[in-house]
């Protein structure tokens, strides 16, 4: 499991920018950064996080994206932060 930190551009937010994280269930770090890239793009991260908001005027900023292999941390994984597929 990989943990994606990512920053986007956030127009609700007073600093504009918003820093989350998503976690991808996959061992491969590449991978994990091109899901939650396809999945800003589509749309699917945006109704990820915020299920209950149809505009979803988000922005993902590609060059802001870190990740960290939680893969051996237990109990650091959660079903409600984990990028649906």
């Amino acid at each position: 499991m990989i943990r994606v930190y990512f920053v986007f551009e956030d127009p609700f937010d007073d600093e504009e920018v918003n820093l989350s994280y998503v976690d991808v269930p996959t061992p491969d770090p590449t991978e994990a950064l091109r899901r939650v890239a396809e999945a800003a793009k589509s749309g699917r991260l945006w109704r990820n996080l915020y299920p209950d908001d149809n505009v979803r005027p988000y922005l993902l900023i590609g060059s802001k994206m870190a990740y960290l292999d939680i893969s051996l941390l237990t109990g650091e994984w959660n079903e409600h932060t984990t990028l649906v597929t």
